[in-house]
């Protein structure tokens, strides 16, 4: 089972006599590994519309040798009209949950954001989202790849308030979430090679306790191609498809920009209850330095009020180029730079991470 943890892995045979036994020759198999750092912080810093956003996210790999993640942001976003926007984020990953096949997750966000209606006024957007999954694979020899499934819940409430603290409205909805899908993706010490794919249901309803309902569907389909005569080098595709049938909370269910891999595009360009995407990277090794590779990307996509406006509206291109950097001292820990131009928008977007894009 390749779980990522060790920096190197050796073994070698030894053979002795036992003091007790001088006749009896005793082989032994010793395995030596040499394990990763499982803590990583890392200091976020962003500059956004002249605002200064500070924070600081704590990646814990293998907590306590269990093989369970945490990742736990807290993040200062800035400030408008003297109203301080921040972000909270925790995430943790239970894995084979009182030595059972199943993998418990669950996350906590908060967070807000003020919002400009019109030239003198704004108002406090407060929103909460407490979700859990239960996850199993279905592959009882690979625990770690072929068929999976998971079914939860959770709750996401959202609250307006006037910059003065006043109340204005909230709503709230409960949903369900339910997965299907295959992944056979082998993470080698500088690539990837296999294929992910799946689909995602959520359903929302007022018999759940939810104030809307909506439908939301993703499908999605990742390949990770490696080439013989060049082991240096990744060809790496994504593509999804979504649709829901109404919004989320009063906004459009899918949102397309430098963030949602259409890099090279503003925060929330593209916005809509269905939505196409189509991700293409080329990977290639620096010389005698296969730590870091480069890349160039294709980001192909766009949203839409419905499906029905699929065949009039054009795609938005976004090109680009990318660095990464694999720190083998850390667990899954890939340093990621691409920079991204919009063809629609002329416009340039710089993009960091500790993940790959997809």
């Amino acid at each position: 089972m390749d779980l990522g943890l060790f920096k190197s892995v050796k073994y070698h045979i030894q053979e002795s006599y036992s003091p007790n036994e001088p006749d009896n020759l005793h082989t032994e198999l010793i395995i030596t590994v040499v394990e990763k750092i499982y803590f990583l912080i890392i200091p976020r810093v962003k500059l956004r519309d002249n605002q200064l956003g500070l924070g600081i996210q704590l990646k814990w790999d293998n907590v306590f040798g269990l093989n369970h993640n945490l990742k736990w942001l807290i993040e200062r976003k800035g400030e408008t009209e003297n109203i301080k926007e921040f972000r909270h984020r925790f995430r943790y990953n239970y894995t084979n949950v009182l030595s059972s096949d199943y993998n418990l997750n669950f996350a906590l966000i908060n967070e807000n954001t003020v919002d400009q209606l019109t030239d003198l006024s704004y108002q406090n957007r407060l929103d909460d989202t407490f979700e859990i999954r239960l996850f199993k694979w279905l592959n009882d020899i690979h625990k770690k790849r072929g068929k999976y499934a998971s079914i939860g819940g959770g709750v996401r409430q959202r609250v307006h308030e006037t910059l003065a603290g006043d109340y204005i409205d909230d709503s709230a909805v409960n949903f369900l979430s339910f997965t299907i899908g295959s992944k056979k993706v082998h993470n080698f010490l500088y690539h990837r090679k296999g294929r992910h794919y799946g689909y995602d249901l959520e359903v929302s309803d007022p018999l759940l306790g939810s104030d809307t309902s909506y439908l939301k569907n993703i499908l999605f389909y990742r390949s990770y191609y490696t080439f013989d005569s060049r082991p240096g080098e990744n060809l790496n595709i994504q593509a999804q498809l979504g649709h829901s049938t109404d919004d989320i909370l009063g906004d459009k269910a899918f949102k397309l920009d430098f963030r949602n891999d259409l890099r090279g595009y503003d925060r929330d360009s593209y916005q809509g209850n269905s939505m196409l995407l189509l991700n293409i990277e080329y990977m290639m090794a620096i010389d005698n330095y296969p730590t870091v590779r480069y890349l160039g990307f294709i980001d192909i996509g766009n949203t839409y009020d419905s499906f029905a406006e699929v065949k009039d509206e054009l795609f938005h291109f976004g090109i680009g180029f990318g660095i990464r950097w694999k720190i083998k001292l850390f667990v899954n820990v890939d340093l990621r730079f691409d920079a991204g131009y919009g063809l629609d928008d002329e416009n340039y977007q710089f993009t960091f991470g500790t993940r790959h894009a997809f």
